[in-house]
């Protein structure tokens, strides 16, 4: 019931409905905010191991509601985690996967972005994402799709913006292991 009800959400997060984004009280701008962004990030999973993760994004604003003053936004992001495990011995024994991996994985995810002032914002997300290794750092991620969830806390100028995300990686129980793991990364994008 569990693997259904994530499918599920997974499919209602990530459809285009106009009416999920706002209904009628939303209107899509004439001219789309598009933003390209760089992060960086440390993260760390299940056996204590840590990697640097870089990102590059492309965001654009699908739709805004003016009722409730939230965007709907997609991203598009190319993500390189480079293992730089430190893991302790006992957690080497018990780690289940390869020790020394990297990782590359493109994802694509559909955000809710609160805006609380107007330049300060709060983003929810669910997407997925595809790597190339299903391992990482001793943590065996089960498969190599992966559920994409963030939240995030961002500062938005009129062609600049800056966001502090967490962001959790994990197959959501659908397959096999599911060590997941956690980044928390910050990103400056500017608006074209």
């Amino acid at each position: 019931m569990t693997k259904i009800s994530s499918i599920l959400s997974l499919i209602l997060l990530l459809s285009n409905s106009a009416i999920f984004a706002g209904g009628t009280n939303s209107s899509v701008s004439n001219k789309p905010k598009l933003f390209f962004g760089i992060g960086a990030g440390e993260g760390g999973g299940a056996h204590g191991g840590s990697f640097k993760s870089y990102r590059l994004s492309y965001q654009k604003k699908l739709s805004h509601n003016n009722k409730y003053n939230f965007d709907y936004v997609s991203d598009i992001g190319f993500n390189f985690w480079k293992d730089d495990s430190r893991l302790s011995e006992s957690d080497k024994q018990t780690a289940i996967s390869d020790l020394d991996t990297s990782n590359i994985s493109i994802s694509y995810s559909r955000i809710l972005r609160k805006y609380i002032t107007n330049n300060s914002f709060v983003d929810v997300g669910i997407g997925v994402s595809f790597h190339n290794n299903d391992s990482m750092y001793g943590s065996d991620m089960g498969s190599t799709y992966q559920l994409e969830n963030r939240i995030g806390l961002g500062y938005q100028r009129e062609t600049y913006r800056s966001i502090l995300n967490f962001f959790h990686y994990s197959n959501g129980g659908i397959k096999g292991k599911n060590d997941g793991v956690d980044i928390i990364m910050l990103s400056v994008s500017k608006l074209f």
